[in-house]
Order: C-alpha cells, then structure tokens, then sequence
C-alpha cells in the first residue's frame, strides 16, 4: 500500500473515531471519481457514493463558476431522512461522510476543520 493511500486510510479511520458515533461511513475519493479508501457502519457502495461524489462537485463547480467563485471547501446535503452529506476538499481528495440522523453538526464541522488543517 503506498503512503499516500496508508495516510487517506489513516484519516477516515481517525475522523470515524473522532465523530464519536455521528458519522456512519467516511469515503475518501479521488479528485476523478474513484473510491480509494473508506470505513463505515453500515452496508454501503463505495463505488455509488464516489460517483455521487463526482456529480455534485462537478455540478456545484459548474454554478460557483458562472458565479465567477474561486471554488469551495466544503457542501452539506440535507437528506430527507435528516441525514447529512458531506463533502470536504482535502489535499486534491474529497473526503465525504454520511452522518447519523439528527447529527451534532456543530462537533463534526470542528473535528473535521481539526483533522484537515492539521494534516494540509
């Protein structure tokens, strides 16, 4: 395993932990759509969440572009089963998770700022 993906793996598993049960799965993807790493717990695709992934970034881009924004750090999709999507920048990677329901919002936006700039 190359240290690049030993460090991704390292991350979802330290996020996963540091969430203290809000979160049910971290997937890390590539900038292209591929899943390269993930921990979760519950029964889910890797290969379905990358593609979402790749479809919201791709059409979020296309929008803050029009805006003439320079890009974004982060997205929150609310899901009708008041769950979160989220979805971070990291390092050329997305990091996305998928929380509990009713999640602590507030306590895994500052685990995630704290994991991620600190590894930047």
């Amino acid at each position: 395993m190359s240290a690049t993906l030993q460090e991704l793996k390292s991350l979802a598993e330290d996020l996963m932990v540091g969430c203290r049960g809000w979160v049910d799965a971290i997937i890390i993807v590539s900038e292209d759509g591929a899943p390269l790493t993930y921990t979760a717990n519950m029964d889910l695709d890797p290969e379905f969440v990358a593609a979402a992934t790749a479809s919201i970034v791709g059409a979020t881009s296309a929008v803050l572009e029009l805006l003439s924004s320079r890009g974004f750090d982060g997205i929150n999709v609310r899901l009708k089963e008041k769950r979160y999507l989220l979805i971070r920048s990291y390092k050329g990677y997305y990091v996305v998770a998928l929380t509990k329901p009713n999640p602590n919002l507030g306590f895994i936006n500052l685990v995630f700022e704290a994991y991620l700039s600190a590894r930047r």
